[in-house]
């Protein structure tokens, strides 16, 4: 007899859960809803924010943005002719 993997059977038992959850009460649902996009929108946030962070630096040691260039280049190895 063969048994299922534990970690299988948790996730399971969570998704059952929360299917229960879900069609129980639609307060749920939004509360939920709202968790998940708040925490879409303060990645997308810190994601802006290192990009500013990183562009700053770059103006202010005068360093050359890297990613719109070649790859090779970038890393200091030029291609081969």
């Amino acid at each position: 007899m063969e048994y299922i993997n534990p970690v299988v059977f948790l996730i399971l038992v969570s998704e059952i859960c929360l299917g229960i959850c879900a069609w129980h009460s639609p307060r749920f649902l939004r509360r939920a809803a709202a968790h998940l996009l708040t925490r879409a929108d303060v990645l997308d946030v810190a994601r802006k924010e290192n990009e500013l962070r990183m562009k700053i630096w770059l103006d202010e040691l005068g360093v050359a943005d890297h990613s719109q260039r070649d790859p090779e280049v970038a890393l200091g190895r030029p291609g081969r002719r």
